[in-house]
């Protein structure tokens, strides 16, 4: 097709995800721009293995005939090898479909070729052979409205107003529209072996636990793929690819099977040896308007699993899909299109997350010479080995079939249980001490998980101050994870107070016509989210409160910043917070599970399921919180802060403690003051504040948030009581139990009121709120200095006695569980019998 000026789209990169968004949007009727740097046919290493999930997404595009005539094979399963022991898995036949699922594998190049034939071949798609040097953008707007060319040292401009990059993992543009980028640990050193003859033909092979991690499977009727993974600490000891080689020819060669060992050695002497680096990269949802990424340019797992063709197949037909001409008839509609993008990226996760969880932990379970993970592999193979109803879904993820992330989440748990359940069986009685003590350090890394998602998801730190360091900022974190897990309720406390203060922000903004402040603009705020630049002053954080009334008095302009631009700016991942949700679920589950079938709940199960509560109810008050923003939003002005403070009058004479708007956040607290806090520091040192503290939180919570926090806090509580009857190793560790459990109960009931009554009018006491907040009695009797505040400190110390009791407990406990704890659930005993 003739080049024209302008397009509908326009795709940078002509390799797999490319080339089928290309087809599948020109036969929608799309006039597009397909541009490759170079059209050859590319020669790689990887590539080369389709899944059944890629091959129906292959045929959802009408290009099923691309994998006729370059020599393809078909894929029915995989084969591992593992130490002494062998276990196959095929893609099993799926219920309503009429064939049994099948991949496929062939030479990269030739697939790339066919593709990018099917591309030319359509009327509507103008295929350049040209090299990308710029992408162009709106100044205004930020707009990708086109890209700019180089072709035998002539620069050309074309446009569109969507623009596709799909330029691969090496892109050289990703870096202008995300902050991630490629990680590699290891490369993968290829070879092709000519003649060989797998064990089990039509099958990948995997050979694990004999060293690194060794994949082969066949690329044409005559030749056979092996990849080597070596990691890049032992590459760097090695020099170059001749050490390679050796290294190759006495370590790795004797660990393959015996029927292929001749024509590898053959390789070795005599063929090319390439590598790759084993990249992985986490997805991001890109705002820009008038651009998509996607492939590898967008998103990348280990490749261990063979999934990255499928994934962007797939990712082409929901592009394709959610972008159809019927959808969006006009793609200069940016509105339209940015919303139809929004839910691109939210299904998209439905099958990358699978392959990409499932990729990473395949890896870091087999790569590691660790006894606890040697425990998991064992069980992960015999797993497999006790036929289909064990392997059946997880084969059907690995070939990025739809089964759900539940399902991947389920089978994790099971091959953990599993394993711990033949580790003790095979241990016999001498070995019964070591194997529950092993068997222990597998359930409690089972646990753990759960609880270092929970917390990685529902903590939302305020910015940090540009000047802070790594280390700074990764010691509040930590110190802020310890507070989750240690007593959660107190995060909630911290969530609902500033849930509160964003409603009441937004009330106030839209009282003076900012119909567009939000409460995520509000949580931004209150985060540090907006700096204050004068002229003669140290820049500082302005919160909502002050925000408000520097508009009220005509100060400042409302803050422009959208929604959406605060949201692109936040690292939360909502998808991780719903699989942080699917997983408390899941362990709220098992825990009643095993409660039904009288199995014992260990004291660590029912620590994280008391955890789950408050957590869930923090990721509720902070939903609408952008979460770890790096870079705030600059208020720059051409009044001094003198001018401020003298207009403002008698209210702004007192000192500033924090920043020179104190006499306008401060006064919210209605007589409370702050003493300094054990859980920060680092940045209160300088004034004005260059960080607002994640704990401050105006203003103090009213009666119904610390009603809210009071329950949430009694059922924290209560589910530690009902281990009162697990069978501990000892009477007093039992006696420990039962009054730690019931002092954080008693505490947490009775204790808890005294918030609840202090939010009241009439309450004239003294009274110290989580040793952070004080407010002082007005009137100055002995009781009222010393009553409640007295009560209030010795309900902390038995708090944080009776936690720590518990915290100690969880973790003796293990030495000693009862044999049914290592049980795995029989879930067909849930279900009704016909």
């Amino acid at each position: 097709m003739a080049k024209r000026a302008k397009y509908d789209i326009i795709v940078i990169g002509a390799g797999i995800a490319g080339s089928a968004a290309a087809v599948a949007f020109s036969r929608q009727g799309r006039q597009v721009l397909l541009v490759e740097r170079d059209l050859k046919e590319p020669d790689r290493i990887v590539g080369e293995l389709l899944q059944p999930g890629g091959v129906e997404a292959l045929s959802e595009l009408g290009l099923a005939d691309c994998l006729n005539g370059i020599d393809a094979t078909s894929i029915d399963g995989y084969h591992l090898s593992w130490k002494d022991q062998e276990a196959s898995f095929w893609f099993c036949e799926r219920e309503g479909r009429e064939r049994k699922p099948q991949g496929s594998s062939f030479h990269h190049g030739r697939f790339v070729t066919k593709l990018r034939q099917a591309a030319s071949a359509q009327s509507n798609i103008t295929v350049l052979e040209s090299t990308v040097v710029e992408i162009l953008r709106d100044v205004a707007s930020s707009h990708v409205t086109g890209v700019m060319c180089s072709s035998s040292g002539e620069m050309e401009n074309f446009s569109a107003p969507l623009t596709i990059l799909a330029d691969g993992s090496t892109s050289n543009f990703r870096s202008q529209f995300t902050r991630h980028r490629p990680k590699a640990q290891s490369k993968f050193w290829g070879l092709e072996l000519v003649d060989a003859k797998l064990p089990i033909p039509h099958y990948a092979h995997a050979v694990l636990g004999r060293g690194h991690p060794i994949l082969m499977y066949p690329i044409s009727s005559r030749e056979t793929r092996i990849l080597i993974d070596i990691p890049d600490t032992i590459y760097d000891k090695l020099g170059n690819s001749a050490a390679v080689r050796a290294y190759l020819r006495d370590h790795v060669a004797p660990t393959v099977p015996e029927s292929i060992q001749p024509q590898l050695r053959a390789a070795l002497r005599d063929g090319r040896l390439r590598s790759m680096p084993n990249a992985w990269m986490p997805s991001t949802k890109n705002t820009t308007p008038g651009l998509v990424i996607l492939g590898d340019a967008s998103n990348m797992r280990h490749p261990v699993t063979g999934s990255g063709m499928t994934v962007a197949l797939k990712d082409a037909v929901l592009l394709s899909k959610a972008l159809n001409s019927d959808n969006v008839p006009d793609l200069d509609d940016t509105i339209k299109v940015r919303e139809r993008l929004r839910g691109f990226h939210w299904n998209r996760r439905k099958h990358s997350a699978p392959l990409n969880m499932l990729a990473q932990a395949l890896y870091f379970l087999f790569v590691p010479e660790d006894k606890g993970l040697e425990i998991m592999q064992r069980g992960f193979i015999q797993y497999v080995q006790d036929g289909e109803k064990n392997f059946a879904e997880p084969a059907w993820i690995m070939g990025g079939l739809p089964v759900g992330l539940f399902r991947l989440f389920y089978h994790f748990f099971a091959v953990a249980l599993y394993s711990i359940h033949l580790h003790l069986r095979q241990a016999g009685f001498r070995g019964l001490g070591r194997a529950l003590f092993q068997s222990a350090s597998v359930l409690v890394s089972a646990n753990f998980l759960a609880l270092f998602v929970c917390v990685w998801t529902v903590l939302h730190h305020n910015l940090q101050a540009r000047h802070e360091g790594f280390w700074t900022v990764f010691f509040r974190k930590c110190r802020w994870a310890v507070l989750a897990v240690t007593a959660p309720e107190m995060l909630t406390l911290f969530a609902i107070m500033q849930w509160n203060a964003a409603n009441i922000s937004v009330k106030e903004m839209r009282s003076i016509g900012v119909e567009s402040w939000t409460r995520v603009h509000a949580f931004y705020a209150n985060a540090g989210g907006f700096v204050l630049e004068t002229p003669y002053f140290p820049k500082f954080p302005i919160n909502a409160t002050s925000i408000y009334y520097l508009c009220s008095k005509k100060r400042i302009k409302p803050p422009t910043i959208t929604e959406e631009s605060i949201w692109d700016r936040s690292k939360a991942d909502f998808f991780a917070k719903a699989f942080a949700f699917v997983q408390a679920g899941w362990i709220l589950l098992q825990i009643s599970a095993r409660a039904a079938q009288h199995l014992t709940i260990t004291p660590l199960e029912l620590f994280t399921a008391a955890f789950i509560i408050p957590s869930l109810a923090t990721a509720y008050f902070w939903a609408s919180k952008p979460q770890n923003v790096a870079e705030p939003t600059i208020i720059t002005v051409d009044w001094t802060i003198a001018d401020l403070l003298l207009a403002a009058g008698d209210t702004a004479r007192d000192p500033y403690v924090d920043t020179p708007m104190d006499f306008v956040e401060k006064p919210v607290w209605d007589g409370w003051r702050r003493l300094p806090s054990l859980l920060h520091f680092g940045g209160l040192e300088k004034r004005p504040l260059v960080r607002i503290p994640n704990d401050y939180s105006p203003p103090p919570p009213t009666g119904t948030e610390a009603t809210i926090v009071w329950v949430v806090s009694v059922a924290h509580a209560l589910i530690h009581v009902l281990g009162w009857w697990f069978p501990f190793a000892t009477p007093v560790e039992k006696i420990i139990w039962q009054v730690s459990s019931v002092t954080l109960l008693v505490v947490m009931v009775i204790g808890g009121i005294v918030p609840i009554i202090s939010t009241r009018p009439w309450f004239d006491f003294s009274f110290s709120m989580l040793w952070i907040w004080v407010r002082k009695a007005k009137r100055k009797t002995w009781i009222r200095m010393h009553l409640f505040s007295a009560v209030v400190h010795v309900a902390y110390s038995l708090y944080i006695a009776a936690r720590l009791f518990i915290l100690v407990e969880i973790f003796i406990a293990f030495r000693a569980l009862p044999e049914d704890a290592y049980e795995c659930l029989d879930w067909t005993w849930l279900w009704p019998h016909v």
